[in-house]
């Protein structure tokens, strides 16, 4: 039986789905400082689900946002919480889980290429790293360029721990910083991550895209979002601004995952506004056909 990795979906935006009172540049960060069992019970649904991989709530704790808000002293605090919020749910499900650090942007979504240095990066990358250094794997995720993926994919390495990279694409089929898929994956093939993927672009674009990433490396697959547009954050609005499309209901998000899979997909799962009704949607229906695993045991099966 072919096994194929089954992640999480949302985490954000399903915990802010969750507490729409809560508006602030830290989003889902913010509502775990607020309500931290808000955050747990989202993890226990995603588990519930079958997600086999589930990554912590620190996509907005990075030293460059968190210095922006102030918070840079609690930085090490926030990582303990959202270790502490996810190990939570899986102490109440019962179920082995991998934990998987988050190595995200580090200024903001959907943004082109730093003016900053390849060292520069790494160092922050590397703080994060540190930070999450109890995690099972970790997920680059996000990636719109090549030179914070090969700074993020250098920090990784450090720890000798699974990981896995995801580019997200403009409409154009070309990362942010107009270098094309093709160009980012051969930027970071020297780095051996375990699995290079898509995320956070809609489902048809993944679609189209997929059969040419599998080309491009050994093991790969994607986790779309169900975003109408993110044109309103790219620009420096807030998650409050993004809405979800009516029509990427969980059968309707099964449907292009089963097609990653056809063209050669081993990872996936879902980015922003994919529920734990999909995953349990992908879950359901899959079990069946595939061994669905945890990101760790890729390449052990």
């Amino acid at each position: 039986m072919r096994s194929v990795v089954l992640l999480d979906g949302g985490l954000g935006q399903e915990i802010y789905r969750r507490a729409p009172d809560v508006s602030s540049p830290l989003w889902s960060v913010a509502v775990m400082r607020e309500q931290p069992g808000l955050v747990t019970a989202v993890h226990a649904d995603f588990i519930r689900a079958g997600a086999k991989t589930l990554t912590l709530n620190t996509y907005a704790a990075t030293p460059t946002r968190l210095s922006k808000q102030g918070l840079l002293e609690e930085m090490p605090a926030i990582h303990q919480r959202a270790f502490q919020v996810l190990e939570e749910a899986i102490e109440a499900i019962g179920t082995e889980v991998d934990i998987a650090g988050c190595l995200p942007p580090l200024t903001a979504s959907y943004q082109g290429q730093p003016e900053r240095s390849f060292e520069d990066l790494r160092d922050e990358y590397a703080t994060l790293v540190r930070l999450q250094a109890a995690a099972d794997v970790f997920l680059i995720e996000t990636m719109t360029n090549t030179l914070e993926a090969r700074a993020a994919c250098s920090a990784a390495s450090d720890l000798g721990k699974p990981y896995g990279v995801a580019f997200r694409l403009e409409a154009d089929g070309k990362l942010k910083s107009g270098e094309t898929l093709a160009e980012a994956v051969a930027a970071i093939t020297p780095f051996a991550p375990t699995a290079v993927m898509l995320n956070c672009c809609d489902p048809e674009m993944m679609s189209v895209t997929m059969p040419a990433l599998v080309d491009l490396y050994p093991c790969v697959g994607g986790y779309a979002n169900a975003f109408k547009s993110v044109e309103s954050m790219a620009r420096g609005g807030s998650v409050d601004a993004l809405e979800a499309r009516a029509d990427i209901s969980p059968a309707a998000y099964l449907a292009h995952v089963q097609q990653w899979l056809v063209d050669g997909a081993t990872v996936i799962g879902g980015c922003c506004e994919i529920t734990p009704a999909h995953i349990k949607q992908i879950a359901d229906v899959l079990e069946s056909e595939f061994e669905l695993i945890r990101f760790s045991q890729l390449g052990q099966e």
